[in-house]
């Protein structure tokens, strides 16, 4: 009896041993399936050169970002151009003479190889094809009654043209038609939680943009602040609803669109009491993966995506009001932290990169314009600018995750925290300007601080007065196809278009 016992468990353990083996088999080639697909590339920061005269030869150019592998592609306005893989950071492409015949804006794209792969969806850039000017001039601005609190430009049906998705009594989309006018296409998110921010990108694979949203009704009517939405667009311009995550409070604020485990799909990072992240299936469905606590008491302001120190992979900066303790005193002031990415959707410890005690945020901090990412000297690796009570801090990069002291710029003279601000070449001569919207109740400016093209900037000049501030954020593109920016101001009551004449 003992013996038949013996036998029978013997058995059973042979056999769970075969299912253990064989279900360890199934995963870990589910595992290797997944571990051989390439990520979604990334494209983070301005290109080079970002401008160029029209009827020029060939030119190389060179993009930066994440998630580049052998055999990716950089495409111009979707045309795949020549390209070599210099890194995961860096690719050369061969642009073409015939590309920059007039006056017009390249849309720059990168696309990896399958399997996995795909285009960069969440990203994008521009060349300015435009002789340079020696001085700036901009149009009366054209009012439209869309884009109160947040605003972002993308090329939604597939034109190359840039299209607007912003909020307009919900989240909407208005396509571009290349000549500055936009028309209304869509409602996105009727239930979009104004003015919490929103991303974009190809999350269920179709090629397709689709949006992620925090919404604040639930399917039964009641008020559910805990709603992450996701929409499904079709390519034309148009959204229909698809899967609705369930998050936290502390998940309402920033919200970043990204391959961050490199597994060929798109993710989604959220933050505000807590960092949070969201890996993506693939499908439009994601899984909530894990919650990171802020090294200090606060809010984070806003977190910017990036590869910081040339691995390329995807790692964080993020912008935080902690409060600090300065000579034993403790008090409110301005933190920028490193999260190195570890490419499979996790973060290393927060390392600080600055802290600026007793410096309140400018007003964009309401609405998340403080933390921006540009290279301002040219030398392919990303420097950040932020802006505090009262001026633009610039830090520039030294390519491992670390950054120089910042130089400040002076963007509000009255000192109360007046201003918002963005980044770009507003003169196409190449090199990253700072734009500035200053405004009180006598006098509303926009300036500019022209770079020189290694990390300074001159002094500011003014292109407007007496015109409506962008109190909640400042938009930039070529929306009229001329080859220059053209500068949209946004101040909760609609969007004001500054084209440059």
């Amino acid at each position: 009896m003992h013996k038949q016992q013996f036998f029978l468990s013997d058995s059973i353990c042979r056999n769970l041993m075969s299912f253990v083996l064989a279900t360890f088999a199934v995963v870990s080639l589910a595992v290797a399936a997944a571990a051989q697909n390439n990520p979604i590339p990334q494209i983070v920061g301005p290109v080079h050169p970002d401008a160029v005269a029209p009827g020029g030869g060939d030119f190389t150019l060179s993009v930066f970002g994440a998630n580049f592998v052998p055999g990716a592609v950089v495409n111009w306005n979707y045309q795949p151009r020549a390209t070599t893989y210099v890194s995961g950071h860096e690719l050369q492409a061969q642009i073409l003479s015939t590309d920059i015949t007039k006056n017009t804006a390249g849309y720059i794209t990168v696309t990896n190889p399958a399997p996995g792969g795909g285009s960069s969806s969440a990203s994008w850039a521009q060349v300015e094809v435009h002789e340079p000017i020696l001085s700036v001039a901009v149009n009366e601005p054209t009012y439209y009654l869309f884009g109160f609190w947040r605003m972002q430009a993308a090329d939604f049906n597939h034109d190359a043209i840039l299209d607007l998705l912003g909020e307009y009594w919900g989240l909407g989309i208005d396509l571009g038609t290349g000549t500055g006018v936009f028309h209304p296409a869509s409602v996105v998110d009727q239930n979009n939680l104004s003015p919490t921010q929103f991303a974009y990108g190809d999350f269920n694979g179709d090629g397709n943009l689709d949006v992620a949203s925090f919404s604040y009704l639930d399917s039964s009517g009641g008020f559910s602040p805990t709603r992450m939405s996701v929409m499904l667009g079709d390519g034309k311009g148009d959204f229909t609803r698809g899967p609705t995550l369930v998050s936290r409070w502390q998940d309402f604020g920033s919200i970043l669109a990204g391959d961050f485990n490199q597994d060929g799909n798109l993710d989604l990072i959220t933050a505000l009491a807590n960092l949070s992240t969201y890996l993506g299936h693939g499908d439009g469905t994601f899984e909530h993966a894990a919650y990171y606590s802020y090294p200090a008491r606060g809010l984070a302001v806003q977190m910017v995506a990036g590869d910081f120190n040339g691995d390329g992979k995807l790692d964080l900066v993020t912008l935080q009001s902690p409060e600090i303790t300065v000579n034993g005193i403790s008090e409110f002031g301005t933190a920028l932290w490193f999260l190195q990415g570890n490419c499979d959707g996790s973060f290393k410890t927060p390392r600080k990169i600055a802290d600026f005690p007793g410096a309140e945020l400018c007003v964009g901090g309401a609405y998340g314009a403080v933390a921006q990412v540009s290279d301002f000297n040219g030398d392919g690796k990303l420097d950040l600018a932020f802006c505090n009570q009262a001026q633009i801090g610039v830090l520039l990069g030294n390519g491992d995750g670390t950054f120089q002291p910042p130089n400040y710029y002076t963007a509000d003279a009255t000192g109360q925290r007046q201003f918002t601000y963005a980044i770009g070449d507003i003169n196409s001569d190449g090199k990253p300007d700072l734009l500035v919207s200053e405004y009180s109740d006598f006098n509303n400016r926009f300036v500019i601080f022209l770079g020189n093209g290694d990390g300074t900037f001159q002094p500011p000049q003014t292109l407007a007065s007496g015109i409506s501030g962008a109190e909640t954020g400042i938009v930039l593109g070529d929306f009229n196809e001329r080859g220059m920016l053209d500068t949209i101001f946004l101040n909760g009551g609609g969007m004001y278009l500054f084209s440059q004449q």
